[in-house]
């Protein structure tokens, strides 16, 4: 959960700058979520890197999340995000699909402040 205080403004801040401000990975329980319900359109976009087995031989996984499936490159914006035709909000295509690290954004007022999100202002 965002924290307390935070109101999103749908300004889109947060998915059109995907860089090192955000962190772009996904959970074993997304990947999950997304397997169960069938969502082959989002998993493209999501790179599996192996990062060891486990004593019973079980591969375990870091999951990079929005990588263009044609190039492998990581892309500037979140392929889901959407404006709203002649308005200056934005939406989630996979809002109620949406990965924990977008659904917990931002993780605190510093971390807000940090990365550019005006969900603490007041308008």
């Amino acid at each position: 959960m965002p924290p307390k205080g935070f109101r999103c403004k749908q300004c889109g801040h947060c998915c059109l700058n995907l860089s090192n401000a955000y962190q772009t990975s996904a959970t074993d329980e997304d990947i999950q979520l997304w397997t169960t319900q069938g969502r082959e359109d989002i998993l493209k976009w999501v790179s599996f890197i192996p990062i060891g087995q486990d004593e019973s031989g079980k591969t375990h996984y870091v999951y990079d999340i929005w990588i263009n499936p044609r190039t492998g490159d990581d892309v500037d914006r979140c392929p889901w995000l959407r404006k709203l035709p002649k308005k200056d909000k934005y939406i989630c295509r996979i809002q109620d699909l949406k990965p924990s690290v977008c659904r917990n954004f931002p993780k605190s007022r510093e971390h807000a402040e940090e990365s550019g999100c005006r969900g603490f202002v007041d308008e």
